[in-house]
């Protein structure tokens, strides 16, 4: 097997929850903040909430996000944050599209 065999495996083994478009932004909504409501995700991504909700609990299963309900002044209010999984996850899911570039890059 050679060298661009394990870039092509690389490419096949990235992390499918992470690498749709939407959960990818998500992520990276999520990283530099502590938390937000789904309302100032939803606005910022530009989502449906149903479209919203379903690419949420894919990454909630997966454990890359927290998501809380509580009440704040009487209104019921949804809240988002990134786990350390999550940020571990994205970390490395970064890490491996370098990788992918530079091989890129020095098979031109």
């Amino acid at each position: 097997m050679d060298e661009s065999d394990e870039e092509l495996k690389k490419i096949l083994s990235l992390k499918e929850l992470i690498h749709s478009p939407v959960r990818l932004a998500v992520l990276m909504f999520l990283l530099p903040r502590t938390w937000c409501t789904f309302t100032e995700l939803q606005i910022a991504l530009n989502l449906t909430s149903g479209n919203l909700s379903t690419h949420l609990k894919k990454l909630e299963e997966g454990e890359l996000i927290i998501i809380s309900k509580k009440f704040v002044n009487r209104k019921p209010t949804t809240s988002i944050q990134i786990t350390l999984i999550g940020q571990k996850a994205l970390d490395d899911y970064v890490n491996e599209l370098k990788d992918i570039i530079q091989y890129h890059d020095s098979t031109l």
